[in-house]
Order: structure tokens, then sequence, then C-alpha cells
């Protein structure tokens, strides 16, 4: 009985965990490059119930009836690395990957990954709305003021300086094995990102990945864990009041 409440909480926790990444989800629904995310469950080791029997009325025989679970918990959550709406905005600090890839910034931490290219000039340096520099392959991408174009594999041409080209660096990363910073950043500690050949990734100036949640698929998802919830919560009452009544009677007695 006692191990039936830890059973139906071990559940609550892991609805509870469940809901708040779908709640994450919907408040960056309009995150420019937001990667959905999901949680999987991890059952318990499930336990045999068996049945004492007397054979011939003296030798005790046990016969297997069923299994008993023990309980979940949230093994890990993990992204969905869908593309996202492509959505036109005309600002030429607007980059947007169709396929796969993600860019890559330099912040205190280190370099990280971003899907977001809602980019921005400080200083005569491309850089994130967090203020990290998008990295080219010779590092920063520097600009000096004059108009530019960004081709579909990801080389930066001047008009001021025609003869000067610089090329974006772009990684792959598996959806599994990325970690999530803020909103927007990612990181891969599981593995290192591995670099994509320029031609491989196709880019699009004057345009922003939108975030990839369905707000409708995570609604639905949240009444059925709503519901999950709400059921381990009145078995565990059914189980403390049965509780009660079994250690009242057995006080009387």
């Amino acid at each position: 009985m006692i191990r039936g409440l830890y059973t139906l909480g071990s559940g609550m926790l892991a609805a509870q965990t469940q809901s708040e990444v779908i709640a994450d989800n919907i408040a960056n629904l309009r995150t420019t490059g937001y990667k959905e995310e999901f949680s999987t469950l991890l059952a318990f080791p499930t336990l045999p119930i068996q049945r004492n029997q007397l054979i011939a009325s003296t030798i005790p025989e046990s016969v297997r009836i069923g299994n008993m679970g023990t309980g979940v918990m949230v093994d890990r959550i993990t992204k969905i690395g869908d593309q996202g709406s492509l959505q036109e905005t005309g600002e030429k600090t607007d980059i947007a990957l169709a396929g796969q890839g993600f860019f890559v910034v330099q912040t205190p931490n280190g370099e990280r990954y971003t899907r977001n290219g809602q980019f921005q000039i400080r200083e005569g340096v491309l850089q994130t709305a967090e203020g990290y520099p998008v990295l080219g392959q010779n590092g920063a991408v520097q600009l000096n003021g004059s108009p530019f174009i960004i081709d579909g594999d990801g080389r930066i041409v001047e008009d001021g300086d025609p003869g000067r080209v610089q090329q974006l660096r772009f990684v792959t990363i598996e959806p599994d094995l990325l970690q999530r910073e803020g909103q927007s950043l990612y990181t891969s500690p599981g593995q290192p990102a591995q670099e994509m050949i320029p031609g491989t990734v196709q880019v699009q100036q004057g345009f922003l990945e939108g975030s990839n949640v369905d707000l409708a698929g995570q609604m639905v998802k949240m009444i059925k864990i709503m519901r999950v919830y709400e059921a381990n919560q009145r078995l565990i009452q059914t189980e403390d009041a049965t509780l009660d009544k079994a250690v009242n009677e057995i006080g009387k007695i």
C-alpha cells in the first residue's frame, strides 16, 4: 500500500515536468528559430506478482499472476529539429537557414550555435541580439557599413570592397545532443558539432525562421497530461483513505 503511494507520486512528478516542458514550448511560440522540445518517460523496473497455494495440503507453490509497475520518471528532454516556417522581413541583417545547419556565435562561455538569424551590426561586427559576434571562417564577421549581400551559400560580399568575401560558418548537430542555453542558443556537450562544407547550406537573406512549435498539438498534450496528473491524484487520495482505515482497524484490535 505504501509502495502504491510512491508509484503514484512518481507519476505526478513526471506529469508535472512534462507540463513544464509544454508550457516552455508555448511561451516560445514566437521565438525566432526556437525548436520544440518533448520529454520521454522511463519506467522503473516491474515486479512480478505471485500467489502462493498449497499442493497436497502441505507443500506451497508460487503461481505468477502478473506484474506490478513501480513508477516512471522523465528520462530526457530532446528537441524536434523540423524546419520552422520562413518569414520575409526585408532586413539585410536577417538571415534564415533552410534545412539543416546552425550559425556559430562567440560567447563568453565559448562557441554556441543558433538558428536565430535576427542579427545586427554593432561597431562594425555582425552580432546577435544579445551582442555575441557571429563567426565566419576567419573569425568574427567584420562589416564596414557598406551595403552587403549574402548569397545562398553564406558568402558575404560588400559593395564598398567587392574583392573581400567572407564566408559564414555553419555546423550540424543531432537534435538529441543539443542542450539549450537561454531561448535560442545551443551547445553540444556530449559530442562536438560537425563543420558543414560551404554550399551544403541554404541561406536566405531578408528572412527569419519562425518557431516550429505546433500550438494545437501542445494544447492536446497538455490536456492529456493534466488528466494523468488528476487520475494519479485521485488514486493517492483513495490509497490514503484505505491506509487510514487499515491503521485505525488495527488500532482497535
